[in-house]
């Protein structure tokens, strides 16, 4: 295929206390095989004062780029800036410390351009930073990446989702992210990607899975203990309380029970303990959002139709 016909692509980075990784990353994106003229690295700051130095990550680009200012702390917020500012017709998303393999942009490219999608996911693998992946349960994996994944391009549908480390998007028409949704600061919330895909299934718009487009998810020390485990759980149940609270004829395959909890706690092994306590602190935050819309709705309050 002559180079003048691949679609343009920007891809989008939101960067918050991981500035660092940015350099891994330029790499990553070097090594992709895609011409380099047709694609661009929008980088979004999302800092209250800038700390990311442009002129040099312009220079040390493989690629035309972009460094744009969002002071509004959250990730949603971020990736809808990287939107507003992005030029090309399709627009990727992944992580300061993810590392996209080198036929990211093609697949996805390919799979939106072939499938007439307008968004799309791709496979994540986990890289554990500190070299060894902890013993742990399906289910704790499951906070961190997808479990299951087609063998080819595929409509999207259960038993697979998708994760907003490696996403692409058409940008017609534009579908931003819900920007009370997604990390801000140590609130992990969650379920921006999976909001996102809701609201495009319910406007008639196509979304797949692309198995081949496939990006390494960093995953650290601190991300690994336990306080951190149970943390990401309960902000993903708030999160998921407040998918479904907005959309609640959505096909949400992501409850949890109290009596699967004690199921999976069974034998009693400390990563099956472990995988019910994440079950059980997922509990505890869809019951907390619920119990915090109650208040906010209830007639007579300040907030009430908010």
């Amino acid at each position: 295929m002559p180079r003048s016909v691949y679609p343009l692509v920007s891809v989008i980075v939101a960067v918050n206390g991981n500035t660092a990784a940015l350099p891994d990353l330029l790499i990553a994106l070097g090594r992709q095989r895609y011409p380099r003229a047709r694609f661009e690295l929008v980088v979004v700051d999302n800092h209250a004062d800038p700390v990311v130095h442009g002129d040099r990550l312009r220079r040390d680009s493989p690629v035309p780029c972009i460094v744009a200012h969002e002071p509004r702390p959250g990730l949603s917020r971020a990736r809808n800036k990287g939107l507003r500012v992005a030029r090309s017709e399709f627009v990727l998303f992944t992580d300061p410390d993810s590392r996209p393999l080198p036929g990211w942009i093609s697949q996805m490219v390919a799979a939106l351009g072939g499938s007439g999608a307008h968004l799309a996911g791709g496979r994540v693998l986990p890289r554990f930073t500190a070299g060894q992946a902890p013993r742990w349960h399906p289910a704790v994996t499951a906070l961190f990446v997808p479990p299951a994944w087609p063998p080819h391009v595929a409509p999207l549908g259960a038993p697979y989702w998708l994760a907003g480390c490696n996403l692409a998007l058409r940008r017609d028409p534009v579908m931003w992210f819900a920007e009370d949704l997604g990390v801000v600061g140590r609130r992990h919330r969650s379920c921006e990607d999976l909001e996102l895909v809701v609201r495009c299934q319910a406007a008639g718009l196509e979304v797949v899975v692309v198995p081949d487009a496939a990006v390494e998810r960093a995953i650290h020390p601190a991300d690994v203990r336990a306080r951190a485990v149970l943390g990401r759980a309960f902000w993903h149940g708030v999160s998921m309380r407040r998918l479904t609270g907005r959309h609640p004829s959505a096909q949400v395959y992501d409850s949890y029970q109290v009596g699967d909890a004690l199921a999976r706690a069974w034998p009693p092994r400390s990563r099956n303990l472990m995988a019910a306590a994440a079950d059980l602190a997922r509990i505890a935050g869809g019951t907390a959002e619920r119990i915090r819309q109650r208040i906010r709705n209830a007639p007579g309050t300040s907030c009430a139709g908010r």
